[in-house]
């Protein structure tokens, strides 16, 4: 019954709309596209299925879609005589480690955006700013029922990036895989459960380094290896492992070689990268927090990163300085030089905050530019206490929601109506309007700041939705939950019903605790009323476990940092010397009681 209830209402979702005096077919849903009734946590919830629609391997079928079976499954048995990039000694190395055999396992991952090759550098940009998004808002996922699944997408991420690196016996990194798949991809315009090609694969090593694939893939290990600190201790620590051993392959040859990646996402530097994923590998290291003593090696003024001149790019798989002058000010690293520099970046990036859309970065997936925008807009906001910067977020967010003349969502399933004729072979294995709502997929958008956009399938720039713009996408829309909230009433309803999802699976990750099992503790800023004979067993004990870990200086140096709110109860505790105030006083204090 609830299969036929779910066609039901998928076949009443289509609908036809005038859009700047051209008609246009868009998808009709059931979301409102007005401000007001636009809800961070429906989008929050919904955006996490676009990564079930672009998995790959043996573990897809019966998941969270009921359309996406598994794919590319030979994956597993990769040739190596006909890997690029491999030396004689790295090749040995993969065969001994696989028992002799002239194949390897690459099976898994994601696909990277509407075509199905896999590329580790936006595999990696995309999980980092999933784990960062859940590192710096757990509430809104736990609170939005979203944490398992977010756990899940981290863990099979995770998993790809350990299964294709090869490690030695010193734990050193031999060779990695950064791509699979060929430019023969493109010419191929089918669904990838029926693809049966065979698909290339690209290694890097010593001899033939890859550092801004090695580091984008250490940050994200980094921060999964953070995620699960509290859920798996023993996942947590390999994670960690991977991510040490990529982070000082990259540090140790920072160039690139780009075969086979060459004409997608050849990088402008790596020097960028080697220093973002150094900082996350500090961080995972040190059990959520920076060293008191940690010295960035950069300190930026105005686009100057220690004689690097940056270009003032966006924070993107390309160049992550944005994203490591935020993650420093997030830490009050260096007093106001890294918070200062967030602010001279956004600045140059759009110069008339009035205006109803930013067009950041150009006109090419400008969707994922605004919502990386929004990311420094709301750290800016976090740091300063000015509030205005978490309403220009909220406002660009609003309009990629819907709040815009054509009362159009990027957000595919959200909304009155979103585009369908969309570049995604899977979704779309017609080339036509799409045949299946690629539901939580953002796409490239509005190409200027007058909203143009053209829903046709062969317009990529606006119709496709890739890995990198729905990570983009999470740290924006979880800060933006934290700040304003709201429900999931929609999102739940759309899932319970909509053809596309299986409402029936439960998200796992393997964990230690139940993955399905929402958070719906409700918490105050400041408590109200004055400490007073705390039990001293108690005391630091922030997160109840019975004990003091580094768990509790992580949960208190969020609370400092403004990244968690507490519970009457939590800030006593907190309170580590009783003068009913809870600062980097008691933070010392805890660190003092942990050793």
């Amino acid at each position: 019954m609830k299969n036929i209830k779910k066609k039901l209402c998928a076949a009443t979702a289509a609908a036809t709309v005038a859009v700047s005096g051209l008609t246009a077919s868009f998808a009709s849903g059931s979301l409102s596209a007005k401000a007001a009734d636009i809800s961070f946590g429906d989008a929050l919830k919904m955006s996490l299925y676009f990564y079930d629609a672009n998995k790959c391997g043996n573990d897809v079928t019966g998941k969270a879609l009921t359309w996406r079976e598994n794919c590319h499954t030979y994956d597993s048995k990769a040739s190596l005589n006909s890997a690029e990039g491999l030396s004689a000694a790295s090749k040995a190395a993969i065969m001994e480690a696989n028992g002799g055999l002239d194949t390897v396992d690459v099976s898994g991952g994601y696909h990277d955006a509407g075509d199905h090759l896999k590329f580790t550098v936006t595999m990696g940009f995309s999980a980092t700013c999933l784990g960062w998004s859940y590192f710096n808002h757990p509430d809104a996922y736990k609170k939005t029922g979203s944490e398992a699944h977010l756990l899940e997408i981290l863990k099979e991420n995770a998993d790809y990036f350990m299964k294709t690196t090869y490690l030695d016996s010193n734990d050193e990194v031999v060779t990695f895989c950064y791509m699979v798949g060929t430019d023969d991809d493109h010419s191929i315009w089918t669904s990838p459960e029926v693809q049966t090609y065979n698909r290339k694969t690209y290694w890097a090593d010593a001899s033939h380094p890859s550092a801004d694939a090695a580091a984008e893939s250490a940050a994200a290990l980094a921060t999964i290896s953070l995620a699960f600190a509290d859920k798996n201790a023993t996942y947590s620590a390999e994670c960690l492992k991977y991510a040490k051993a990529l982070q000082k392959f990259a540090a140790k040859y920072p160039s690139a070689s780009y075969d086979g990646v060459g004409s997608y996402y050849s990088s402008g530097s790596q020097e960028d990268d080697v220093a973002f994923s150094e900082v996350w590998v500090k961080i995972a290291e040190n059990g959520g927090t920076l060293p008191s003593d940690y010295t960035p090696k950069y300190a930026p003024k105005d686009g100057v990163y220690n004689g690097s001149i940056y270009d003032y790019w966006v924070f993107s798989w390309d160049k992550v300085w944005g994203g490591y002058a935020a993650l420093l000010s997030q830490f009050g690293v260096g007093g106001s030089t890294y918070t200062n520099e967030v602010k001279f970046e956004m600045d140059k990036l759009v110069n008339n905050l009035s205006q109803a859309y930013y067009p950041v970065g150009g006109g090419w997936g400008a969707s994922r530019y605004n919502c990386a925008w929004q990311m420094y807009a709301l750290e800016y906001a976090r740091a300063t206490g000015n509030d205005s910067y978490n309403e220009y977020a909220k406002k660009q967010m609003e309009y990629l929601l819907g709040n815009n003349p054509q009362g159009r969502s990027y957000l595919l399933g959200y909304g009155d109506t979103w585009p369908v004729n969309i570049h995604h072979r899977a979704a779309n294995p017609d080339k036509a309007a799409a045949k299946y709502t690629l539901y939580g997929a953002l796409v490239g958008g509005p190409t200027d700041a007058n909203g143009s956009y053209e829903d046709k399938t062969d317009s990529y720039s606006c119709t496709e939705p890739a890995l990198d713009y729905n990570g983009c996408f999470a740290l924006a829309i979880a800060g933006l939950y934290s700040v304003y909230g709201g429900s999931t009433d929609v999102a739940d309803k759309t899932i319970s019903t909509a053809s596309e999802i299986n409402s029936d699976y439960v998200f796992s990750y393997g964990g230690n605790e139940n993955p399905t099992e929402p958070t719906t503790e409700t918490t105050t800023e400041v408590p109200t009323e004055t400490v007073t004979d705390k039990p001293d067993k108690l005391v630091g004990d922030i997160n109840s476990d019975g004990q003091i870990s580094v768990s509790d200086v992580v949960l208190l140096q969020r609370y400092i940092l403004k990244f968690e709110t507490f519970t009457k109860e939590k800030y006593e505790i907190a309170d580590i010397n009783s003068d009913n105030k809870v600062n980097v006083i008691d933070l010392a204090l805890l660190k003092e009681k942990l050793n």
